[in-house]
């Protein structure tokens, strides 16, 4: 857990009343969505789960200018794959308020914008068994540099 200092103020101060919460659509952690969802409903917060998600590149003439049917086709299957991972949760904490937040755009960036107003933001690392490379993915890290509320880093398989 990160608490940054935020101007001057006190650790504490993190003015939100939602926890944020990454969700890779493609390998959903049941680890980190639990860790999320209980600490949503532990503070009485809203969980805002976000999926930043960027269109395949398609090359034209012009660069890349996807057509707005195929962006709504984009739009549409991120969003349900999000509905899908967050689907036994929403069973197993039915007194939490759940928003599905699905946007174009990288996660990092997508979390870092969702943490000016959150309580608390929760990633997910990935375990390295053999103990190379690097500890964290650049999701986590760009979140733990530029976060505006408290960050949560949960290790997942």
């Amino acid at each position: 857990m990160l608490v940054p200092a935020i101007g001057g103020g006190h650790p504490g101060d993190h003015g939100g009343r939602e926890v944020v919460l990454g969700v890779d659509t493609r390998a959903p952690s049941d680890d980190v969505i639990d860790f999320a969802f209980r600490q949503a409903a532990r503070q009485g917060a809203v969980l805002r789960a976000v999926h930043g998600w960027t269109p395949p590149p398609v090359y034209g003439y012009a660069g890349w200018v996807p057509s707005q049917v195929e962006a709504d086709q984009f739009r549409t299957i991120e969003a349900e794959l999000l509905r899908e991972a967050l689907a036994a949760r929403r069973e197993k904490y039915p007194d939490v308020v759940l928003i599905e937040d699905c946007r174009p755009g990288t996660g990092a960036s997508a979390l870092v914008e969702s943490s000016a107003d959150a309580a608390l933001v929760v990633v997910g690392r990935r375990r390295r068994p053999h103990g190379a490379g690097m500890r964290i993915g650049p999701v986590a890290h760009a979140v733990l540099h530029h976060a505006e509320a408290p960050v949560a880093v949960v290790p997942h398989d």
